[in-house]
């Protein structure tokens, strides 16, 4: 047998973006007057002037730079990013960028198939709906499909039932039976007179084609004597 899998969206992950700081707080932060005013962060030397203070850390003024290009940061709006202070424009260069507008994701990011979207870029590809928390598929050229188009233009048919064979909605799989150059559900896979379910020939319910029609050795042997005559004991 031959198993198709299609897969679920993984959880979502809320991340933590970092915190927008401005002038005005910075300023509210700053400490004059005194003697000691402790360590700066980022050349570790005694501050003993003017000071900011970001997270919880004290910084010289002229050493409140971005992380990434040293821009000066005092007086200027700011992001924080695990503790280490940035200008916008490298923090936003820093974010995981959507797989679907390219743009970064400031907040909810939502993984699925190796890539990160936007919660409203994670749509499918035939009829555009949003699949956020919505099962999903992929077509063999990893295109995101809901469920309905996954079964209009991937899934395989059913050659019974003429159904297309899809993984049910409380599941992320689904199993199909390849004979004759066909597909069949499970279900399908029966002799086309009695009914008996088919398997493999080595527990005596193989399937015994005639005519392109799936049956059973003994409804076969009826059907075809002649034939049957020739072939092994089950």
């Amino acid at each position: 047998m031959d198993s198709l899998r299609s897969r679920l969206p993984l959880n979502r992950l809320k991340w933590d973006r970092g915190r927008k700081r401005g002038f005005h707080q910075q300023r509210r932060e700053m400490a004059s007057g005194q003697s000691y005013l402790g360590t700066c962060a980022k050349c570790l030397g005694v501050i003993n002037e003017k000071c900011c203070q970001a997270e919880n850390l004290n910084y010289h003024q002229r050493c409140f730079v971005c992380a990434l290009c040293c821009k000066q940061l005092y007086g200027n709006p700011y992001y924080t990013m695990n503790g280490k202070p940035y200008c916008e424009e490298d923090y936003l260069s820093k974010l995981d960028k959507c797989a679907s507008c390219n743009r970064p994701i400031l907040e909810k990011v939502l993984k699925a198939e190796g890539h990160k979207f936007h919660p409203e870029c994670f749509k499918c590809i035939g009829c555009r709906k949003c699949l956020d928390g919505v099962p999903f598929s992929v077509d063999p050229s990893k295109n995101i499909l809901c469920m309905d188009c996954y079964k209009k233009k991937v899934a395989p048919q059913c050659a019974r039932c003429k159904k297309p064979i899809a993984p049910p909605s409380y599941t992320n799989e689904v199993t199909r039976v390849l004979a004759m150059g066909n597909s069949y559900h499970t279900t399908c896979y029966r002799c086309e007179d009695c009914g008996l379910p088919l398997s493999s020939n080595s527990d005596g319910r193989g399937c015994y084609p005639l005519n392109d029609r799936l049956y059973c050795f003994d409804c076969h042997k009826r059907r075809a004597p002649n034939v049957a005559r020739m072939m092994p004991k089950k």
